[in-house]
Order: C-alpha cells, then sequence, then structure tokens
C-alpha cells in the first residue's frame, strides 16, 4: 500500500512526547514518522520497503542517512519517549502494576550481524543462532506494553571484535535495566522473572530500591527453616501432608482459574534474608472444581490434560514443565515472594501475569515485525527494536484515546489496532489524492497517479 510522507496522528505523538522540532531535529520526525507508519502498515516491513512506498519524499539515499542518524540516537528517544508517557495518565505506570522482565531470542540466519551467537531458546527448547533481546514487560489494569530493551553479548563475540570492555554478564544487563526503570517516579512495586534472574544481587537491588519481586528459586538454593539450613527439596519433604491446602490461582487478564495443592513457608536465605515460599505438590492432583483426582490411574491422562490446559490459548498460568524432584523422588514447583504479607493465592495469581511478557513478544512478532531486522551492526538493532516498541506504544496510545475507534467498536488486541491503523493510512492517502487530484486538474502527474497508484492497475 502506498503512504503519504506524514500522517497527523503519527506526527501528533512524535511532537507530544519526543519534542524534537524544538531542538532543531525536523529531519528527525519526518523520518521517524515515515518508519513507525511502515512498520505497522506494511507486511515484512524494511527501510528499503518503506522508503519505495512512500508517494513523496526524500531521496533513498538520504532517507538512509537519516535512519543512521536516528539509530544513533535510538536508545536516547527510547527512554525519553517512556519518560514523557509517564505523564499520560491513560499510558503511565500504576505502583499496583506489574513489570516483567525476560530473555527473548531474535532469530537470525547470519554469524556476521554484530551480538549474533548461540543462545538456548526457551521457546524452541533447543540452541538457536540469534541475538539475546532482555526486554521488560508493564502489565496494568486496561493496560499493557513493554517498556525498556538491551541486548546482552557474550564475552568471546565482543572480544573477536574488539570491544571486550563493553562486556556485561546478562544480570548485570537487568540490573542496569531495573535501576532505569526505578528512576521513573511511575514505577510499580512489583517484579516477576524468572528463575534464571532470581539472583541474590538482583533481589538485593530491588530490596534496596524498595521494590517486590515473586520469582523462582535456584534449584541449588539451601534456606534456613525450623533452625536448620536445608535445600528446597528438604523442605518440600518435610512439610505435614495436612499443611497443603487447596489454592485457587487465577490470571486476571484472561480470567482463567486454575486449583493447586500448596503449603506456605517463611524461609531466611542468606544475603537475601526471610522471604514467603510457596510449595506446589505436584503430584496431588485437583480437578476443574479444586477436587482431588480420585485415582492414580487417571494421572497419565490428567497430566496430559494439564499440559493441553496450559499452552492452548497461548497464556498458561503456571509452568509446570519445570518441575524439581525431593529426595524422596517427590515433584514439587516452588515461587519466592519478597512480600510475607501476601498469601499463596495471590503470590501465584501474581506471577501468572509474567506470562503477558511472552505474548507481547509474539504480537511484536506478527504485527510489526520484531524479527525481521537485517541490520549488520548493533545500532540498527537497537533502532530497529526501539521502533517495534515505539509503535506498539503509539498504538495503545491510540487506543486509550479512541483515535482509532472509528475503524472498529472493539479495538483491543495490538492485531485489531494495526488493521484499524491500516484503514487509517488509506483514509490519508485518499484524502492527499483528491486533494493533488482538485490542485492539478488534468495536468499529467495526477493522471498517472490515477493509473498507477489510485487505480491500482501498475
Amino acid at each position: 500500500m502506498k503512504l503519504v510522507e506524514k500522517h497527523a496522528e503519527v506526527d501528533k505523538f512524535i511532537k507530544k512526547f519526543m519534542n524534537l522540532e524544538n531542538q532543531g531535529c525536523k529531519d528527525s520526525v519526518e523520518i521517524l514518522n515515515a518508519l513507525i507508519t511502515g512498520k505497522i502498515a506494511l507486511e515484512k516491513p524494511s527501510p528499503n520497503k518503506i522508503n519505495e512506498q512512500l508517494v513523496t519524499g526524500p531521496s533513498k539515499a538520504t532517507f538512509y542517512r537519516r535512519i543512521h542518524e536516528l539509530a544513533a540516537k535510538m536508545p536516547e528517544h527510547v527512554l525519553k519517549i517512556l519518560g514523557r508517557l509517564q505523564e499520560d495518565p491513560a499510558m503511565a505506570m500504576k505502583p499496583q502494576g506489574v513489570i516483567s522482565i525476560d530473555e527473548h531470542i531474535i532469530p537470525h540466519s547470519s554469524k556476521k550481524i554484530e551480538g549474533v551467537g548461540y543462545f538456548y531458546s526457551t521457546t524452541r527448547g533447543d540452541v538457536a543462532l540469534g541475538m539475546s533481546l532482555i526486554s521488560s514487560h508493564y502489565f496494568g489494569d486496561n493496560s499493557e506494553h513493554p517498556l525498556l530493551h538491551d541486548f546482552f553479548r557474550k564475552q568471546d563475540e565482543l572480544e573477536a571484535r574488539g570491544m571486550a570492555d563493553q562486556y556485561r554478564p546478562k544480570n548485570q544487563v537487568v540490573r542496569d535495566m531495573i535501576e532505569k526503570l526505578c528512576s521513573f517516579s511511575t514505577c510499580p512495586d512489583l517484579f516477576l522473572f524468572d528463575s534464571f534472574f532470581m539472583t541474590r544481587d538482583n533481589a538485593r537491588l530491588l530490596k534496596r530500591l524498595g521494590r517486590n519481586y515473586i520469582s523462582r528459586p535456584k534449584r541449588s538454593w539451601y534456606g534456613t527453616w525450623q533452625g536448620c539450613r536445608q535445600s528446597l527439596g528438604d523442605i518440600f519433604d518435610r512439610i505435614p501432608a495436612e499443611d497443603f491446602k487447596v489454592t485457587a490461582v487465577r490470571n486476571r487478564k484472561t480470567g482463567k482459574t486454575k486449583y493447586y495443592m500448596t503449603a506456605t513457608l517463611d524461609i531466611f536465605f542468606k544475603g537475601l534474608g526471610t522471604n514467603r515460599v510457596i510449595f506446589i505438590d505436584v503430584d496431588r492432583k485437583l480437578d476443574a472444581n479444586g477436587k482431588p483426582v480420585a485415582t492414580d490411574g487417571d494421572k497419565q491422562d490428567d497430566d496430559k490434560s494439564c499440559k493441553k490446559d496450559m499452552v492452548k490459548d497461548g497464556e498458561p498460568l503456571l509452568d509446570e514443565r519445570d518441575v524439581n524432584e525431593s529426595p524422596l523422588k517427590r515433584k514439587f514447583i516452588v515461587y519466592i515472594c519478597s512480600n510475607l504479607e501476601w498469601d499463596a493465592s495471590k503470590i501465584l495469581s501474581t506471577y501468572t501475569l509474567r506470562w503477558t511478557i511472552e505474548t507481547c513478544y509474539r504480537d511484536l512478532s506478527q504485527n510489526i515485525g520484531l524479527h525481521g531486522c537485517q541490520w549488520r551492526d548493533a545500532a540498527g538493532q537497537h533502532c530497529f527494536v526501539g521502533l517495534s516498541f515505539i509503535c506498539y506504544w503509539f498504538l495503545q496510545w491510540a487506543r486509550r484515546h479512541g483515535i482509532l475507534s472509528r475503524y472498529g467498536s472493539d479495538i483491543r488486541t495490538l492485531g485489531s489496532l494495526k488493521r484499524a491503523f491500516i484503514h487509517y493510512c488509506q483514509d490519508e492517502f485518499y484524502s492527499w489524492l483528491s486533494e493533488l487530484r482538485c490542485c492539478c486538474g488534468s495536468c499529467r502527474l495526477a493522471l498517472f497517479l490515477d493509473q498507477h497508484v489510485f487505480t491500482g492497475l501498475g
């Protein structure tokens, strides 16, 4: 589809949240407008394709030069936009919301791209060639969107490029991100992450910053309970059966509910202090009404049902694949929380929201082409991912302010927002063409556009 050089609502968003024109960056405003519009409206967008679809605008050489200028400042722009979004009540984070942090492998086919290496992908369950994207995601009532992003680069890859001084361990990347997020006055009180990021350094940082966390502890962790330092497996084996209670776990985004047998203990961990720990007895299955599964003969079928239920709508409640085994060969799952006032239901129900970052990756990939970048340098990769996040923010801003509401009655998902935006772009193009035809009458340019663009005859 053909795109006009500037779209009014995109322009309004850029001027409101970036204020580039006042900084003498008019060219950046125009190129950002085109890139946001193209990334949302076009299938498999690339700078080349976006430039080709513009009916007016700069030459290809000028277009690429401006992109490179934009790429160098993209991390600064992303941070600035996110900060300005906190001044918009419809988009600002709320203290009662949650932030999830996770790693996502962006697949690539060439090792010549900066930052590309072999990383384990939990989605594929195997090692994959790509880039390790670490990002954060906000979820609150009626609002969710990505926050900040960064890349983890392996030490040997950086050394091979003469950039060894830029190496940061993966959890250092996470801590740097947490520091930036907590600098916003609107930053929520709670962080969610999986066991890989549940390190003592990360937990201590959050405690120092006055934030809580819910996560999965490392399998190797020892804690002190009943005056004895022991492994989590040993503790699980020593919990009396009557201490396990039926616990309802409900995802407030999907409304989905499931029941588990849980026991709640307050356990002291060296370097962390006392944390609330929730043990789930995996062997004691409950049905959809919270009643025990009657016989062992149903166990295999029930396991299959749980796995099917876990993935059927793309948003599981609790990931039941990573199961621990105690010294007595009993299976359990364990969660840890820094807030000692919450019960098992609140802790586990809140942790289900960590999955929203996974669905965000999927939405970014399917609707905004997160996996489509072929730039070879790291600055280009940062720019591409940053643009993807900005596109997501723009669409959510447009939804929250009803800007695209005339193109549909129930526009909530990213896919429906994308379709509504495409209709908006078509209206903008037809309006531009109508104005051109009125101005030009029967001039050769108008006749050419009529035949090759407006009529679609090529």
